[in-house]
């Protein structure tokens, strides 16, 4: 399971990026992308501010991914 992955994925589809789209907003490859979403790496912790600004999420709901999207919509 790759909650984090999962999760950037699902943030990415809802702002309709690819991606190509994301991996230029951040300044890395799209295969860095891909890395993330696979499970096979994850963005160095610097780079979460601009991640959660770009997909429009906080840095904590990027950090607890679906936990906190179910925490706000069961409230």
């Amino acid at each position: 399971m790759n909650c984090f992955g999962d999760f950037l994925y699902e943030l990415r589809k809802e702002k309709n990026m690819t991606q190509a789209d994301l991996a230029q907003a951040l300044g890395v490859t799209n295969k860095a992308v891909s890395k993330w979403e696979t499970g096979e790496g994850l963005p160095d912790i610097s780079m979460f501010p601009v991640l959660g600004e770009v997909l429009g999420v906080s840095v904590d709901g990027l950090l607890r991914g679906d936990e906190a999207r179910n925490n706000e919509t069961q409230n």
